[in-house]
């Protein structure tokens, strides 16, 4: 929600509404409301009382289990190893897991080979350099 100008006016109706419905309203954003640049006070104030969550990045373990399930979601066996280093060595996203699953996944099928440490690290590598669509 904090991406751009934000309707203060619509915003608050909408939170309004929902309340007033016996829902639930979930926003997402970079930033904590109270740096939203907010000035109406009606606004200010449902800001205020809302639940605020900060999601982290995942540790070791989740981002592990996350690019163990996308291998398994393709139906490829890797070894714990090769999840290992790629824990260790990409970004903490589900964006990057599921790219460098996905390019992991094209480069073995095109050398006809499994998925090992080697083509793991050429792949990060790669990914590091900027290479949008590297060759293999």
């Amino acid at each position: 929600i904090d991406k751009g100008p934000i309707d203060e006016q619509g915003l608050f109706h909408l939170i309004n509404t929902v309340r007033g419905a016996g829902s639930t309203l979930l926003l997402t954003a970079r930033r904590f409301p109270s740096a939203w640049r907010v000035a109406l006070p009606d606004l200010i104030s449902r800001l205020k009382a809302a639940a605020t969550v900060e999601i982290h990045e995942p540790d070791d373990l989740l981002l592990a289990g996350v690019i163990t399930k996308l291998f398994a979601d393709r139906q490829i066996e890797v070894e714990p190893h090769v999840v290992q280093y790629l824990v260790r060595r990409i970004e903490r996203s589900l964006a990057t897991a599921m790219r460098v699953v996905e390019r992991l996944d094209r480069a073995a099928l095109e050398r006809k080979t499994p998925i090992t440490r080697a083509l793991a690290a050429e792949t990060v590598s790669a990914m590091d350099e900027g290479q949008g669509e590297f060759d293999i």
